[in-house]
């Protein structure tokens, strides 16, 4: 039997004693969650590790309500790991714990979860015979070893490789259009993909805490969110046969578990460099060309500190003899957020190439609008790329000409102005395809807007007279087109013709007042 007390003889674990109300505490194996209430996934003897991620801003009741469950549940001990939310144990929890008698640990933030998980294993293992009822089974403690090993090389797919060893089923990582971002791993289950599809569909609203589960057959099909905070980018499906052994469940738990780590790990890893990128971009459209560079620099040296590249080249001077194009994309901001991820995964990909051949982009309009920029061959083929089709197939898609790294502020205005007059969605339109150049294509875009609304004030509220002016404005002032277009009799069109005049306030008929309403009309839709 393997007690709490003997994980403070073992000074190689690392963990720290805060409180150890019940040291005799027998612990069968460990779990590593960040859910708030995750006294549901446990079965009792767990030694609980957590970061503390969700509790980031708890209050005393909500330490103590977490604290009560796990209590409820038998947990053995909780595990908090300071330096990543908490720099040291907060003093709600360990009186939490001291009011219900649950053990507490701290483990410091150079001790990682994987490997107390590993060295607890073969603690447990070392146990022998006599753990019994009272320590984790030998099929177990095979799974807890197998899935501790994968997950201390800090890797999905290791960690997917051996949940498909033992559920001797197929496992993969999808993302939320149901497509595989990773694996599958294991014995093939063919023709799965639309039920997938329809589950991710059905538990997306969920959010974290969505799942399901759909019997396909003898098969059963499961689906669970990867992460902890935010929105779900990616969802872990098993395909397995029958009903899952207690071990197995335990295996398909601590999986998830890890998965979930390593996912809050990646965004914040992504986070960081999110602003970098589109700081970078930023300077690079603003036509400020060093520090643009010197950013991008910067973001390719986070990339490989965090994932070396054997073939790593060098920054310096890259990106000045280089075309570059941009690509402006409009469209929801759930589908440029997702677009966003997924420039992010191919930036990692692609580390160690120079700047003018990475990716670089950033968020614009309340994140309405994505500004993309790189090598001028290599970003329009990104367009191409699978991975990132999901999302563009959503968006109105404007590309510029190629342009030296001085002249992006140009490059943007011709995006812009491309992907402004794009009819069709997922269909990008090239700038040199676009026909001749527009008088659009001249004016600062803020500004523009501010003149939009400035003298449409009057009618912008009043969408029957904004629509008249389009068609009006669009018609040339054909009367009976215009009524064709509206749908009314020729006899009433001048009749509105008045109401628009009043309202605006000008001779609509003048040449250089209809060039004033036509731009203004054209900034206001965007």
């Amino acid at each position: 039997m393997l007690l709490v007390s003997d994980l403070m003889n073992r000074a190689e674990l690392g963990v720290r004693e805060v409180l150890l109300p019940a040291p005799s505490a027998a612990v069968r194996w460990v779990v590593a969650t960040e859910l708030l209430q995750p006294a549901s996934y446990l079965e009792g003897g767990e030694l609980v590790l957590t970061t503390g991620l969700v509790m980031a801003d708890a209050e005393a009741s909500t330490w103590r309500e977490y604290a009560a469950s796990l209590v409820e549940a038998g947990v053995a001990a909780l595990g908090l790991g300071t330096g990543i939310v908490f720099d040291a144990v907060p003093e709600d929890l360990r009186e939490a714990c001291r009011v219900v008698r649950l053990n507490l640990l701290e483990v410091p933030l150079e001790v990682s979860f994987a490997s107390i998980s590993r060295e607890v294993g073969a603690m447990l293992q070392g146990a022998g015979p006599d753990a019994g009822a009272e320590g984790a089974g030998d099929e177990e403690t095979l799974v807890l070893q197998q899935l501790t090993r994968a997950a201390a090389k800090d890797n999905q797919s290791a960690i997917m490789r051996a949940l498909a060893s033992i559920l001797r089923g197929e496992v993969s990582l999808r993302d939320a259009t149901g497509r595989t971002v990773v694996g599958p791993f294991g014995p093939p289950a063919p023709g799965v993909d639309d039920e997938v599809a329809e589950c991710i569909d059905r538990i997306r609203a969920g959010g974290m805490r969505g799942a399901g589960a759909v019997g396909l057959g003898e098969m059963r099909l499961v689906v669970r969110p990867v992460g902890v905070t935010g929105e779900p980018e990616n969802y872990l499906t098993t395909v397995h046969l029958g009903a899952l052994t207690r071990a197995q469940s335990l295996g398909e738990d601590l999986a998830w578990s890890f998965l979930n780590l390593i996912a809050e790990s990646s965004k914040a890893f992504t986070g960081w460099l999110l602003q970098l990128v589109g700081a970078a971009a930023g300077h690079l459209l603003a036509g400020e060309a060093a520090q643009g560079l010197a950013l991008a620099g910067q973001v390719q040296e986070l990339v490989l500190k965090r994932l070396p590249s054997p073939a790593r080249r060098s920054m310096a001077g890259a990106g000045l003899d280089h075309q570059w194009r941009v690509i402006c994309l409009e469209g929801a901001g759930g589908a440029i957020a997702g677009l966003a991820s997924a420039l992010a995964r191919l930036l990692v990909e692609r580390r160690g190439a120079p700047a003018g051949e990475g990716l670089l982009w950033r968020a614009e309009r309340g994140g309405a609008r994505l500004m993309i920029l790189g090598e001028a061959e290599l970003v329009p083929a990104l367009l191409e790329d699978g991975r990132v089709t999901p999302w563009t197939g959503r968006m109105r898609i404007g590309v510029s000409g190629p342009a030296g790294i001085t002249d992006l502020p140009r490059a943007a205005q011709q995006a812009l102005s491309v992907c402004a007059g794009a009819q069709q969605v997922g269909r990008a339109v090239r700038w040199e395809a676009s026909g001749p150049p527009s008088v659009m294509d001249l004016l600062d875009e803020d500004k523009a807007r501010a003149f939009a609304r400035a003298r449409l004030g009057a009618i912008v509220e009043q969408p029957e007279l904004l629509e008249l002016l389009r068609v009006y404005l669009s018609e040339a002032g054909a009367v009976q087109r215009i009524a064709d277009r509206l749908g009314v009799h020729r006899n009433s069109v001048s009749a509105r013709l008045v109401r628009l005049r009043r309202a605006l306030g000008v001779d609509i008929e003048d040449a250089e007042q209809r060039a004033n309403l036509w731009i203004a009309s054209h900034f206001l839709k965007m």
